[in-house]
């Protein structure tokens, strides 16, 4: 991961992550936990465990498949399993009629535990919801949120920290550049990964705790969302609140995108706080697509993911017919008097009163996934993320009052 920062008198900050990711999972004990899940069971009957039983798993969006066999007592695993569903797991033995359990959901980094019964009799299908003793474990509390409960969420802005708020252990800090807090600790003692990628603000240059302002992917790049409070995975460290971990969507069988606009501007709102006149003048447009689908079906897959933001923000205190709240004591000459000598004495331009912070913020993804073979995969992965952000310092309603200039 290649990031730069760029600051202009500390008025304005800059950020640019650009990051290029390969990543091999294999269906043993070894695999990341953060991008993939598993699946844990047994076979039985009424006579007691079922060995060499055939258990055969399908993605279905995507025909990814993994297969495994049971053991002497019945039991059989796999993992480094893609995320999502529906997924189809079907179970053949010798002697016995086959079952399928169909419409599972699998959460990146939990293990679905899934206990099955084989009987003399007609051919079984089970869905997921009728079927009994089917659990997921996690390795402490834990939010996790897929396609549909991310689609859902109210977020004005786009911003994850909507999506991480859904956690009841979670605060965001108004007061604070909306930082995350996970169980009461500071936003920069989490740990923020995507696709198994730690990024954090390692070099904790900003207050929210994460790598850029708004989050470093598009908001419709996020296939799962989750929140971890304190897990005692020895996998999940680098952290003292929680770890929060981000799975991004992968392409499938199926042509699938869409896309978002959204503007608003100083027409579209009031010039009026209570009985004073503001002259506002700002603007916001955010806008975004994301497409996903096959390059050879079952076996290699494509998704992009493209979202830019350019917002304005008004000020309420300053000096003039933009500010809602008016620094005491100040007026325009003496103003123009400072601007004047900090220029002719010192070569120092002020760049004036700032009335509107300006916000730019660009994302793109690129994400190539493949199916090597029924117990490997391979995924390459582009994140790149732009953005500056504009904003106000040194001014003061209290005293002492102060105003700052743009610079």
């Amino acid at each position: 991961m290649r990031s730069k920062f760029l600051s202009t008198a500390a008025s304005s900050i800059a950020l640019s992550v650009a990051s290029l990711s390969l990543s091999i999972v294999v269906a043993a004990p070894a695999v990341a936990q953060e991008t993939s899940s598993a699946v844990r069971g047994t076979v039985s009957s009424p006579a007691g465990p079922v060995a060499n039983a055939s258990v055969t798993i399908t993605h279905e969006p995507s025909g990814t498949v993994a297969r495994t066999t049971s053991d002497a007592g019945g039991n059989f695993s796999t993992q480094g399993l893609r995320i999502g569903g529906p997924v189809t797991v079907r179970v053949d033995a010798d002697g016995f009629e086959a079952v399928e359990i169909t419409d599972l959901n699998l959460q990146a980094g939990n293990t679905f535990r899934l206990p099955v019964e084989l009987k003399e009799a007609s051919a079984i299908v089970v869905t997921a919801t009728l079927s009994g003793g089917i659990t997921q474990t996690s390795d402490g509390p834990t939010t996790s949120l897929g396609r549909v409960e991310i689609e859902t969420a109210a977020s004005i802005n786009r911003d994850i920290r909507d999506l991480a708020r859904r956690d009841p252990l979670v605060t965001i800090d108004l007061t604070n550049s909306r930082t995350i807090e996970i169980a009461g600790n500071n936003g920069r003692l989490n740990r923020f990964s995507v696709d198994g990628m730690q990024m954090s603000d390692d070099f904790g240059l900003n207050n929210g705790g994460l790598p850029t302002n708004r989050g470093p992917v598009p908001f419709d790049a996020i296939e799962q969302f989750t929140v971890k409070v304190a897990p005692y995975d020895i996998a999940e460290g680098d952290m003292q609140g929680g770890a929060i971990n981000v799975v991004l969507k992968s392409g499938g069988n199926k042509l699938h995108g869409g896309g978002f606009f959204s503007y608003t501007d100083d027409g579209l709102t009031s010039n009026r706080s209570r009985t004073t006149a503001v002259s506002l003048d700002f603007s916001s447009k955010q806008y975004g697509g994301w497409l996903s689908g096959p390059i050879l079906q079952d076996k290699l897959y494509f998704m992009v993911a493209y979202e830019k933001t350019t917002e304005g923000q008004p000020l309420e205190a300053g000096f003039g017919p933009g500010f809602a709240n008016q620094i005491p004591g100040l007026t325009q000459s003496v103003i123009d008097q400072v601007t004047a000598t900090a220029k002719s004495r010192y070569g120092y331009d002020t760049l004036g009163l700032i009335a509107t912070t300006n916000e730019r913020d660009e994302k793109l993804v690129t994400k190539i996934d493949a199916n090597l073979s029924e117990t490997q995969r391979a995924s390459l992965t582009y994140i790149r993320n732009v953005g500056s952000n504009q904003f106000q310092q040194g001014t003061f309603l209290t005293a002492p009052y102060a105003l700052g200039y743009q610079s």
